[in-house]
């Protein structure tokens, strides 16, 4: 797939998320990671969108604890909104249950997170919950996979970023519909 160009202006909001999926749906987790990158290099940090692009080519590269990474810099330094921090907080849970197989840990994400969750990810949660639950009372790991997740910092003073490729966006909005299914195809319970 295309890899971002190298221009003086970086393109709007609009084409990153379109070249991202394109690259996430063809299986180009490189070139998706290189497009998620400069998009947030252009000022898009503070949207979800981004950070379930890196999460998606995380996953579509077998690296789990990549895409937890990648939801912990999100969550610690980039989002703002509660709803948003909610969402990834949430993905992270399901990551650990579902990638590093890990229930117990997975529950210390999913269970803050469900208060917050955004509308288009209430449908999911009792579901995951339970499952999560149930494997955890089965599970015979007593080392968590992971860290604890980050709390919110807010962006570091010293990263002053264009602005380009920053977009109005609700708190709690929902991503793009071709990103869901993209991570619904991964295996993620998004929608």
């Amino acid at each position: 797939m295309s890899r971002q160009p190298q221009a003086a202006t970086p393109p709007a909001a609009s084409e990153f998320r379109e070249q991202a999926v394109a690259c996430l749906q063809a299986g180009d987790w490189r070139g998706a990671h290189s497009w998620a990158k400069g998009w947030v290099g252009s000022g898009g940090g503070s949207h979800i969108e981004p950070w379930l692009i890196y999460v998606a080519s995380a996953l579509l590269s077998g690296k789990a604890r990549d895409a937890v990474h990648a939801i912990d810099l999100a969550i610690g330094l980039w989002l703002p909104g509660k709803h948003d921090r909610a969402a990834l907080l949430w993905l992270r849970g399901c990551v650990v249950h579902r990638r590093l197989n890990d229930p117990r840990t997975a529950l210390l994400d999913l269970l803050p997170a469900e208060p917050a969750l955004p509308p288009w990810l209430t449908d999911q949660r009792e579901a995951e919950i339970a499952a999560c639950e149930e494997a955890a009372q089965h599970s015979r790991k007593r080392v968590p996979s992971v860290k604890p997740a980050w709390s919110y910092s807010g962006r570091p003073e010293s990263l002053r970023l264009p602005q380009q490729a920053d977009e109005p966006r609700s708190d709690g909005e929902a991503p793009d519909a071709q990103l869901v299914k993209v991570l619904v195809d991964l295996g993620l319970p998004v929608a």
